[in-house]
């Protein structure tokens, strides 16, 4: 996957994206406002022409001046999920799987970043189930993943944030 990034000239984030969904036969492109809902294309093609695509589509791109979110100004996004011991109970891994799972679809249809898996990190405070994210807009980040939290059955007591 090919994740671009570009402010407009009214200073507006926005992010275009592509990839080759083998199993559909298709090339993909998801582009749009960063922090909105995308716009999602798909046309047939063959895994052989998948790399050419792709190259295509990145070279366009870096002409309408897009850029990789390492070359930009970006902020972390840490999603944990506390954990009463080193090791995860089955209930806490799934509480993390779940966050994982509405957390990334809430980032990812937004242009806002890509999560991490959830990693096992021991703090001052103790472990935790963490997740990363490095995002071009720490509002509308935080706005995503707290409205994906919401939609979930987990406890917002039972999972922090930070952005920045």
């Amino acid at each position: 996957m090919i994740s671009l990034f570009r402010q407009n000239s009214e200073a507006a984030w926005e992010y275009r994206e592509a990839w080759y969904d083998e199993a559909a036969g298709e090339f993909v492109v998801h582009y749009g406002a960063v922090g909105a809902n995308g716009k999602l294309t798909a046309e047939k093609a063959q895994a052989d022409e998948a790399e050419a695509l792709l190259e295509g589509f990145a070279a366009q791109c870096e002409a309408d001046g897009y850029r990789e979110i390492g070359q930009l100004q970006t902020v972390e996004l840490v999603v944990a999920v506390p954990l009463k011991a080193s090791e995860p109970s089955a209930s806490e891994r799934r509480n993390a799987e779940t966050v994982h799972t509405a957390v990334l679809t809430g980032l990812a249809w937004r242009g806002l970043g890509a999560l991490s898996d959830p990693e096992i990190e021991e703090h001052a405070d103790g472990a935790a189930l963490v997740m990363r994210a490095r995002t071009v807009h720490r509002r509308k980040a935080g706005e995503a993943v707290r409205g994906a939290l919401r939609a979930t059955d987990v406890p917002a007591s039972k999972v922090r944030i930070r952005v920045g």
